[in-house]
């Protein structure tokens, strides 16, 4: 049940003011002294308690050295305002960290708008260093804790490292497993060609309550790029160094990412068209809960949890956070988080007419499923070889396993835009390199969980649960062993081809655009045009590039 309006007012009071021991303690003024570390926080979905109990622990730690932290909240989450402080100067902002969300790491180098350099390089000073547990004790370095798909997103092009990610955010889809389960569905789907056999059975239950609602970023910020999400990942599933290519306009030689001689045929790739025939179908109208067209966020977020709404919604791990202090701990019982269904057509690609095994595109879906399941239970390569074998009584090749245990350990990462960054010129960048090093930490992992019900990046032994199976099951997916993160953040040469971080040219809503361009023949010849479009568009800018 959602709480009232008195309910809610007060729990925006105990958000604001971070319900800990610490209470409001976040101070409006620059402290300029040795031993204080000035932290900038702006405002994202998880709240500050985290950050104050990671102050409280610091100071502890420190106590004699009289090291102190001085934590000044920002409700803006504006890349440019950032930006704008960070150029400034040090002397100026007297800002020694920046925990942030809306920045790059080539826009602190000096290939930015400015050509200064704004950051501190932490590869030395905190990658390379060990974690530092809350007890002073030193465990295994920040670098061998954060997986290395990550990497590259905390790096510019010049090579030095400027960011430090500080939450390990997964975009994927929302479920209400009630709801599931009154449309006669047990299982959660873990194929497209599932998924929207899901859509369809639960629009034959014909009880109210439909497949899925949207957000198409018409309201509260730009939202719609939950299904820029999703379509990340789906093309990221048949090939990660493909969608890498795609992303850069890049090719790597000898482990170093080069520019190529036609960087645009980067689009040209024909899976491309699988992954935006799936796209076109998911935003189907059929399917969607009326009003999806003209909701806000909330209100999307709202059909979710409410009795009747929707069962499905692209989101992520981030989505309790944001409504927990609307509803009470009971409603989120039903609530669950599941990875993005692995593309149906890869398994045709691999288990299809003209391979080895030969199977028609029903027992490939089944079997891709059933592969996908192994997946999910952590189950490594050579248990699941031995389990096609004693219980599917098929002999499957390691190399095939292989690419589905990637296709479904992808998992589109927002935390990489998660950033903290330490100021060029900082005269306690030694403190705040300390800071973010106990920020790695198994210790700051398990306060991360329990306070902003959020998984770090660094967490190689969560051992408690939260109370929320939907936190439970985000974590899963980042602790599994075949875990790959991507992200659509544009880097390498596709940063000065493009003007903008879209994914396809001159698109500037991807969700929006594929819900108004609803094909009236089939999703695969709406796929084509766009695709066609795409690549038309993007010839055209690396003419003008060249």
């Amino acid at each position: 049940m959602k709480k009232t309006l008195s309910t809610v007012l007060a729990a925006t009071l105990v958000l604001g003011c971070a319900a800990t021991s610490a209470g409001c303690k976040a101070k409006e003024k620059i402290v300029r002294d040795d031993v204080t570390i000035n932290v900038r926080l702006y405002e994202a979905g998880f709240g500050f308690d985290f950050l104050y109990e990671l102050e409280d622990k610091f100071e502890a730690l420190y106590e004699e050295e009289g090291y102190k932290v001085n934590i000044l909240k920002s409700p803006s989450f504006s890349g440019d305002t950032v930006i704008r402080e960070l150029y400034k100067g040090y002397d100026d902002s007297g800002i020694d960290l920046y925990v942030t969300g809306a920045i790059t790491p080539n826009r602190v180098s000096e290939a930015n708008e400015y050509d200064k350099e704004l950051c501190e390089d932490l590869r030395e000073t905190v990658f390379n260093q060990p974690a530092i547990e809350y007890d002073g004790t030193e465990s295994s370095p920040v670098s061998e804790r954060v997986h290395s798909d990550i990497v590259p997103y905390l790096c510019a092009d010049n090579g030095k490292m400027y960011g430090f990610i500080w939450a390990d955010t997964t975009a994927g889809m929302v479920v209400n497993t009630a709801k599931l389960a009154k449309c006669g569905i047990t299982e959660y789907p873990r194929t497209t060609n599932e998924l929207f056999e899901a859509f369809d059975a639960i629009k034959a239950a014909d009880n109210g309550i439909y497949p899925v609602t949207y957000d198409l970023g018409k309201g509260e910020g730009r939202a719609s790029t939950y299904q820029d999400c999703a379509v990340a990942t789906w093309f990221a599933q048949y090939d990660i160094d493909s969608y890498n290519e795609f992303l850069r306009m890049q090719e790597k030689k000898d482990g170093v990412w080069t520019e190529m001689e036609d960087g645009w045929k980067v689009f040209e790739n024909e899976n491309l068209k699988d992954v935006l025939e799936v796209s076109y179908q998911f935003m189907d109208k059929k399917y969607a809960l009326p009003g999806s067209s003209s909701q806000v966020l909330s209100q999307a977020q709202d059909a979710i949890m409410e009795n009747k709404g929707a069962v499905f919604m692209l989101n992520g791990d981030w989505f309790l956070n944001e409504v927990k202090y609307n509803y009470n701990d009971e409603d989120f019982e039903d609530i669950d988080f599941i990875n993005v269904p692995v593309i149906s057509a890869l398994g045709v690609k691999l288990f299809g007419e003209g391979t080895a095994y030969n199977l028609n595109e029903e027992a490939c879906d089944d079997l891709l499923s059933y592969l996908c399941k192994l997946i999910d239970e952590n189950k490594s390569l050579e248990e699941i070889i031995a389990l096609v074998k004693s219980e599917k009584s098929m002999d499957i090749a390691s190399e095939d396993v292989e690419a589905v245990a990637t296709a479904r350990g992808v998992c589109f990462a927002r935390g990489i835009e998660h950033l903290a960054v330490i100021t060029k010129g900082s005269e306690k960048k030694h403190l705040a390199a300390l800071f973010l090093r106990m920020m790695a930490s198994d210790s700051y992992a398990e306060t991360f969980m329990r306070t902003a019900n959020g998984i770090s990046p660094y967490a190689s032994s969560i051992t408690t649960e939260s109370n929320f199976q939907f936190v439970n099951s985000a974590k899963a997916l980042t602790l599994n062993q075949h875990y790959r993160a991507v992200n659509s953040r544009i880097q390498g040469t596709r940063f000065k081809v493009f003007s903008s971080d879209y994914m396809f040219p001159a698109i500037d809503n991807l969700a929006l655009h594929l819900y108004d361009k609803a094909p009236s023949t089939s999703y695969e010849s709406a796929a084509n045009k766009l695709y066609n479009d795409s690549l038309d568009a993007v010839k055209d800018l690396w003419n003008d590039y060249k």
